[in-house]
This record gives C-alpha cells, sequence and structure tokens, in this order.
C-alpha cells in the first residue's frame, strides 16, 4: 500500500503548493453567480475526504474515527489546517489495515461504480486533481483579485 499513499500524497503536495499562493482575498472570489471560489473547492475536498475515511472505515469493518469540528465558514488558513487534519487521518487508518484487508467489499461511487477501500483510496488522487484544475481555472479569470 505504501505505493498508493505515495501517489495521493504526491497529489496532495501539489493542491497544498497551489493553495499557498492563495490570499483569503483571493480565495473568496467568485468568477460569477453559481460558481465556487477557492474557499468553497477546498472546504468541499475536506468534507469528500472525511466521507471517504467514513467509507474506508466502513469497508474494513471498523469504526471510522471521530470526524472534527466542521470546516463550514473557516478562513482559507484554517480550512488549510483542516484539510491537513483529515488527510492524517485517512492515512492514520489505511495505516492500520492490512494490505490483504477484505477487498470484496465495495461501496458505489456516483461516477466509477462500485469500488473497494483501496480503490477509494486511490480516487483521492483524481479528486484532488480535478479540484486542483478548477482552482487553476477560477485563477485564471480575467477579475481574479491580484493579491
Amino acid at each position: 500500500m505504501p505505493a498508493i499513499v505515495e501517489v495521493i500524497e504526491r497529489e496532495r503536495r501539489r493542491l497544498v503548493g497551489v493553495l499557498a499562493e492563495v490570499s483569503q482575498t483571493q480565495a473568496a472570489f467568485v468568477a460569477s453567480p453559481g460558481q465556487w471560489s477557492i474557499r468553497d473547492v477546498v472546504e468541499h475536498v475536506a468534507a469528500s475526504e472525511r466521507g471517504v475515511v467514513e467509507v474506508i472505515a466502513r469497508l474494513a469493518g471498523i469504526a471510522s474515527p471521530p470526524a472534527g469540528p466542521p470546516a463550514a465558514g473557516l478562513p482559507l488558513t484554517e480550512l488549510r489546517e483542516h484539510l491537513a487534519g483529515v488527510r492524517a487521518q485517512l492515512l492514520r487508518l489505511v495505516g492500520g489495515l492490512s494490505g490483504h484487508a477484505d477487498l470484496d467489499a465495495k461501496q458505489e461511487h456516483l461516477f466509477f461504480g462500485p469500488l473497494n477501500w483501496k480503490e477509494w483510496l486511490a480516487f483521492q488522487r483524481v479528486h484532488d486533481g480535478d479540484h486542483i484544475g478548477q482552482i487553476e481555472a477560477i485563477r485564471s479569470s480575467p477579475a481574479y483579485p491580484s493579491a
């Protein structure tokens, strides 16, 4: 499993690197009504990953670690910390699972169909990558604040 962890961590480092360049003002910028801000994207990534922690625990037949306080409304600085905390929970959880834990147990993913716990873990790379692209698109808006 270290290979899967390295792949998802590489993509997370990319996300963290992109976010390091974003100010609070930039994080709140919305290119047009109905679109997400960078802060909204990060809140979604954190909430989704927390959901994956719960899915993996359920598929592995163990109790999910307790969720921390909700991330809704946090400023970007605290949201970055929250995101790091959820990732730490995920890594602790999968680090305690045997590489041979039940791979027959699956849960449906909206786009990818039934996934086992390792596939849910690997999916985090795809999810982070999709949202890095979304953040880059927000940052490329002509009205994006310079600071």
